[in-house]
């Protein structure tokens, strides 16, 4: 029972991760938004909306974070702090992207939005499943 739990918790995180990739990949061709025209204090190529990097964060950070959240309340334990933790975690992520001077702020709540509407579906069929399967 604990290995099939852990594999399909695995799993999860894998699609949350693979998915928000290959959404941000879609959108980013459909908008086709070039980068601010400002001095980057990184090298960034590709389209600029929405990011990937705050998408992904969304969607990887807040699997894992609602993973680790959910395992902790299994067993009783205190667990608001993981929400916070995660939550601060991916705004950091936006924020820096913005700071680097690699993305407006618009393609970071995009990121944000898509990459939270993307987490909310895997966490229901994560819910879903796990329903089926017990």
């Amino acid at each position: 029972m604990l290995y099939r739990l852990k594999m399909r918790e695995t799993l999860m995180l894998a699609v949350s991760l693979a998915g928000g990739w290959l959404l941000n990949t879609v959108l980013k061709e459909i908008f086709r938004r070039t980068r601010p025209d400002l001095e980057h204090l990184v090298a960034a190529s590709g389209y600029s909306f929405p990011s990937g990097h705050a998408m992904i964060a969304t969607a990887f950070y807040g699997m894992l974070g609602y993973l680790i959240w959910l395992n902790l309340r299994r067993r009783d334990k205190p667990a608001w702090y993981v929400a916070v933790l995660t939550f601060l975690l991916v705004i950091a992520i936006g924020a820096s992207r913005i700071y680097l001077g690699v993305h407006f702020p618009s393609d970071i709540i995009a990121g944000f939005a898509a990459g939270g509407v993307w987490l909310a579906a895997c966490v229901l069929a994560f819910g879903a499943a796990g329903r089926r399967g017990d």
